[in-house]
């Protein structure tokens, strides 16, 4: 299995988990007041990968250079602790402040889908751009 492919699966398992978050019944996102969203911000790997949330959405995902380089598995595992980081900084706003809206798992598995499709697009790109990178190496070198 390749590094896209084994990326690609550690967004499927992360929309999983957030599809699963939502009660039944639960009311959706606009029924209330409207509220300002609250800011959430995880960290993983050291700081080099940062995920901010506002309210219910991934506002910005931000990798240091140094973690592309750990590799498909690695990084997917680092981008869902850092998500999970930032969801976390969210609750304990929500639980301190009664009028934070909830996460909507709905709409941040729909950012989450986004996220996977510009990623792969991008990791392709990358992984293709250095084989050919290699490849030019390797003629160069004979």
């Amino acid at each position: 299995m390749d590094q896209v492919t084994q990326f690609d699966r550690l967004f499927e398992q992360t929309r999983q988990v957030l599809a699963s978050m939502r009660a039944p019944g639960e009311a959706a996102p606009g029924d209330g007041p409207e509220v300002e969203p609250a800011r959430g911000v995880g960290s993983a790997a050291g700081g080099q990968v940062e995920v901010v949330m506002i309210g219910q959405r991934v506002e910005s995902v931000t990798l240091d250079p140094r973690a592309l380089r750990m590799g498909a598995d690695l990084l997917g595992e680092q981008l869902v602790q850092a998500m999970n980081a930032a969801l976390d900084d969210l609750r304990h706003q929500a639980a301190t402040d009664a009028q934070a809206p909830a996460v909507d798992p709905e709409q941040l598995g729909r950012t989450l889908d986004e996220l996977q499709n510009e990623s792969v697009r991008s990791m392709s790109a990358m992984t293709e751009a250095l084989a050919d990178a290699v490849r030019r190496i390797q003629q160069g070198a004979r």
